[in-house]
């Protein structure tokens, strides 16, 4: 399939009302697989099936395998392009100079198709026509060009099919890195369509294909029958944006609609997630398009194994199980913690970051009560809480102190409670409430929980955290149209 001609030849059945055309995308190094409109690179193998009326070829097979060789050099990836028959230059014509740019644009005057490419910008290219249909030269590095379509941009053209002409490295490749910068006349949305934009962080929206596993508590409720044996969890698992389809280990990213299963002891759910589903925008804003590169670059095996020499970051020193976490919650130190009034939910959280941590449980009941504490302040951070927080801390000091008491006058001092780690209620009311509205402040509009990291194009709002963005179709402030998204850090 290293032949165009050849892929050009599976296209016999491509819908005639598909948003692009067979031309187009076996001249991007594309065949067709028979299976609607996914189609597989012949030199990297890569398969894309979603196709919207004004995709650029190039840029979509660019962004899902930027490593592949057919992207990186045409040229010597194997490709045989479709060559038109030589057309012998008239006599008159031999001894021109075609080196000058106004000697190539005077060879256009029968140009048959100007509406589709223009003169001009096919000398500036540095193209001279043949005088037979669509057939054009470059005067440096001879390299023959035909089949000119309407997107088709010639100095692009020109570089990514003869990228060592001399004319591409000394005039086209800086012409293109400016062309961005000094076009002041782009807006928002025609930037989206620009292929380099990726490297600018700056990525186009798309809304999730499954909206009932937006949210990461979703995702998670479908793990109940995950198998345990396995090493990646649940939590790692929704974090990355999957789901569970129920089905072996079988799960499904709710955003780009990608599967995975079949996973290994080393297998990092977003490197996986990364290097399997690159266009998928649920990774590209929470984890970046550096991330996503990396993942790709990675030495891949036959078929469908996975990453020989790429080791996951542990994320965790130890690995907790509910069955465990509940035989904890019975423990004589969890029901002291839990006869004073605290909230369950919040108890077991603080044990099970405990227990993530250290691998042990809690030493004492005041250790426990206060980093339940510590836990309700932090997730709600308003004076009142604390104070209620603080109350029944010093109600749960009362009844220790007393019980310690009637059974011994005398405590050791490793039993004395700290006192110095008790919540400061003594702060002023402004500075706390001055505390409280920029914490709000810089929180997600929609869960209210995580900080915001997100800008929304043209509005330019930012307004939510990565992972309530990729749900968004519309800006939560001003209710415009998201066209696209910048990930942004507060510093």
């Amino acid at each position: 399939m290293n032949s165009e001609e050849t892929r050009l030849e599976t296209f016999r059945d491509w819908p005639s009302n598909a948003p692009v055309s067979a031309v187009r995308i076996a001249k991007a190094g594309f065949y067709s697989t028979k299976e609607g409109l996914t189609v597989e690179c012949f030199a990297c193998h890569i398969r894309i099936r979603e196709w919207n009326y004004g995709d650029q070829v190039m840029a979509k097979h660019k962004n899902a395998n930027p490593s592949c060789p057919f992207v990186l050099d045409p040229a010597t990836s194997g490709n045989v392009p479709i060559i038109p028959q030589v057309v012998s230059l008239p006599s008159s014509s031999v001894n021109l100079n075609y080196k000058d740019e106004s000697v190539r644009l005077t060879s256009f005057r029968n140009w048959p198709i100007p509406h589709i490419v223009t003169p001009e910008s096919l000398a500036s290219a540095g193209f001279y026509y043949y005088d037979s249909g669509d057939n054009t030269k470059c005067a440096y590095c001879n390299g023959i060009m035909t089949s000119w379509l309407p997107e088709d941009d010639p100095d692009k053209e020109h570089k990514r099919h003869f990228p060592n002409c001399p004319y591409v490295i000394s005039t086209i490749s800086p012409r293109l890195l400016d062309r961005l910068p000094r076009d002041n006349s782009l807006t928002n949305v025609d930037l989206v369509a620009n292929e380099n934009l990726d490297a600018l962080g700056v990525n186009a929206h798309k809304i999730p294909k499954k909206p009932s596993c937006a949210t990461l508590e979703s995702r998670l409720r479908t793990f109940n029958t995950w198998p345990s044996e396995l090493i990646q969890t649940p939590e790692d698992l929704a974090q990355a944006g999957f789901y569970y389809e129920g089905i072996g280990d079988q799960v499904r990213c709710f955003h780009c609609d990608g599967g995975l299963r079949h996973w290994d002891p080393e297998d990092d759910p977003w490197t996986e997630h990364a290097r399997w589903f690159p266009l998928c925008s649920f990774v590209k804003i929470v984890k970046g398009q550096d991330f996503i590169v990396s993942c790709s670059k990675a030495q891949v095996d036959n078929g469908m194994e996975k990453l020989s020499n790429f080791k996951p970051k542990n994320t965790r020193r130890f690995r907790v199980t509910e069955a465990e976490l509940e035989e904890y919650m019975s423990s004589e130190v969890v029901l002291t913690a839990l006869n004073i009034g605290l909230s369950i939910d919040r108890v077991k959280r603080a044990l099970r970051e405990k227990l993530e941590q250290t691998g042990s449980n809690f030493a004492r009941a005041d250790t426990l009560v206060l980093a339940t504490v510590n836990l309700q302040i932090d997730e709600e951070g308003r004076s009142e809480i604390e104070s209620e927080c603080t109350d029944n801390y010093n109600d749960f000091m009362f009844k220790s102190t007393n019980h310690m008491t009637s059974e011994d006058s005398s405590p050791t001092p490793s039993e004395d409670i700290p006192i110095a780690s008790i919540p400061d209620t003594s702060k002023k009311v402004s500075l706390e409430e001055e505390n409280r509205i920029l914490k709000e402040q810089r929180l997600c509009k929609v869960c209210m929980d995580s900080e915001v990291g997100v800008v929304f194009l043209p509005c330019g709002h930012f307004a939510t955290c990565v992972n309530c963005a990729p749900n968004l179709q519309d800006c939560p402030v001003c209710r415009t149209t998201i066209k696209a998204t910048v990930r942004t850090f507060l510093a």
